[in-house]
């Protein structure tokens, strides 16, 4: 359990105090926030790389203090150390969040949910309406929950295990969370509610770590020692005579404009690496582009080449890969909620939606 006194060593050696029940001290310019290095306090990769057998869980999901920042250019901002040079891989029960489970019960659990599930069967977008029934058996001290009868949007009822939770949606586990936090599944037994629970928020966690272990710390997960990925290849040399916000075939990718008349380049398989701020920014250039500029025309900003249909195409690729990178951050934001620790503003509309 943190308390409100962390000790971080940093690099050199010294022991820096911080006490996290204030707010962390930010610095810089209006519109840009520099966080200083020694309150990078978060240890949850190194957890996920070596494992734990203790009862305690290291994890970004569990730290008191985070933030958010919708600032542009923000990973613009990060020191060079601060980007690892490998992707960390880590063991599957500290993935599961089950490292401190005798061998046994890790096991049962483990094989359970790398079992085969048919992908096409379980997989929709329609929204969760209630939980009709539960079948279950129990072994090594966990319940197992063989069957799940659900209720949709389209009021048809659905089956499931809880081996076809790999398949299943994020958003789905919004769902399932949420009525659990409402008191909808009160019609279930008490036993049953339990255990659908314990199933859900074991599997929610599950989620988060592989998410926040993949994702862009700065932007939308608490402090860290170290960002949980390697540096972007942004640097647009070869690039220079692209107007802004155009799409390059090869490598795929868009060119945006920094500080000081600088452009960067985003990949397209780079998304997940760059902050809100920056992300927005260039989904509405983009947007405008669409919306505002013709084709086959001289447009403002590009008077050195006309528009053509491809270029229009490539643009909405582009817009709707950030609309959903966005959108699985908010629900991710919203399961960290539910697995505990993230102090944070939790969307209440969300708890006010009724069937």
């Amino acid at each position: 359990m943190l308390t409100d006194q962390i000790d971080w060593a940093n690099p050199e050696g010294d022991q820096v105090r911080i006490d996290i029940s204030k707010p962390l001290p930010l610095s810089g310019p209006p519109g840009h926030v520099t966080i200083q290095t020694q309150f990078f306090f978060n240890k949850g990769l190194d957890y996920l790389h070596y494992g734990s057998k203790g009862s305690g869980q290291d994890l970004s999901i569990s730290k008191i203090k985070v933030a958010r920042y919708h600032d542009f250019g923000l990973e613009l901002l990060a020191p060079e150390h601060i980007w690892i040079n490998d992707v960390c891989t880590y063991d599957i029960s500290a993935s599961y969040g089950i490292s401190h489970w005798w061998f046994n019960r890790q096991k049962f659990y483990i094989d359970r949910h790398t079992a085969e599930s048919s992908r096409k069967v379980v997989r929709t977008h329609m929204r969760i309406l209630s939980v009709v029934r539960i079948k279950a058996y129990s072994r090594y001290g966990y319940d197992y929950l063989k069957e799940i009868t659900l209720r949709r949007a389209d009021h048809q009822e659905y089956t499931i295990a809880e081996k076809d939770f790999k398949n299943l949606y994020p958003s789905d586990f919004e769902d399932l969370n949420l009525l659990l936090l409402q008191g909808h599944l009160n019609h279930l037994p008490g036993s049953d509610i339990r255990m659908l629970s314990t199933a859900v928020k074991l599997w929610t966690r599950n989620l988060v770590i592989r998410q926040r272990v993949e994702d862009f710390q700065l932007g939308i997960e608490s402090y860290q020692k170290l960002l949980n990925l390697t540096k972007p290849g942004w640097d647009a040399t070869g690039f220079e005579f692209k107007h802004d916000y155009t799409i390059i075939d090869s490598p795929r990718a868009v060119v945006f404009p920094v500080s000081n008349n600088e452009q960067k380049i985003m990949r397209f398989n780079e998304i997940y690496k760059f902050s809100d701020g920056t992300l927005t920014n260039i989904m509405e250039a983009l947007d405008y582009r669409v919306k505002e500029y013709k084709v086959n025309r001289l447009n403002p900003g590009m008077n050195t080449r006309f528009w053509t249909d491809k270029d229009v195409e490539r643009s909405k690729e582009f817009i709707h890969a950030i609309e959903r990178r966005l959108k699985t951050r908010r629900i991710f934001q919203n399961l960290e909620c539910f697995v505990g620790g993230r102090v944070r503003d939790i969307d209440y509309r969300l708890l006010q939606r009724t069937e």
